[in-house]
């Protein structure tokens, strides 16, 4: 297998294990880059790429790696923060509605969607919070993350008490303006100093 990654390749035993392949990857890909997604043969590779290549190992012979820098990195997962919080705000509202009316089945179900999804913000700050170069509104995400976290302890809190209540309470006042400030944030970033897409 030849593993190709910018100028670099890297020829490979077609007995290589997924492990071999993937620290060959890792070897590729330098510093400041991380890894997109790769091309098997031509055919673009994004989700679980460890088990396409435990799938498909000793058959593969091209395989070119897409990694982004880490300014198209952060750009990249901005444009998904705007887009899942500008989703996700009127889901929250009508969330926190019916917790105010006897919560449903659906409803815890939601809820546990709402708590991935704080964790996942909090991913992200942890992810803006390790780059080297800030981006110029970082301070802003700092105080989102640190909401947020305060919240989640809030949250805990009133679910072990029962309090749907309170829960829709933290989800209105609390947890709705924090994804507010969290898609304006990421539209300042992207503003300032990412891209957009094309939108032609």
């Amino acid at each position: 297998m030849n593993l190709v990654f910018q100028q670099q390749s890297i020829e490979l035993d077609d007995r290589a294990t997924t492990q071999e392949i993937i620290d060959a990857i890792n070897q590729l890909v330098s510093d400041g880059y991380y890894f997109s997604h790769f091309l098997a043969d031509g055919e673009e590779v994004f989700e679980a790429p460890e088990q396409y290549l435990n799938n498909r190992r000793g058959t593969i012979q091209r395989l070119e790696v897409i990694a982004k820098t880490e300014k198209e990195f952060t750009n990249d997962i901005l444009l998904s923060v705007e887009n899942y919080t500008s989703n996700a705000l009127p889901l929250l509202e009508t969330l926190s509605n019916e917790f105010y009316n006897n919560p449903s089945t659906e409803t815890w179900e939601q809820f546990a969607q709402l708590m991935e999804s704080l964790q996942w913000v909090n991913g992200v700050t942890e992810l803006l919070r390790s780059q080297e170069e800030k981006v110029v509104n970082w301070m802003q995400y700092e105080e989102i993350a640190d909401n947020i976290q305060q919240e989640l302890v809030n949250l805990e809190e009133a679910v072990g008490n029962e309090d749907f209540v309170l829960i829709g309470d933290i989800i209105q006042y609390e947890i709705l303006p924090s994804f507010e400030a969290l898609h304006d944030a990421a539209k300042t970033t992207i503003d300032t100093e990412g891209t957009r897409p094309n939108i032609n």
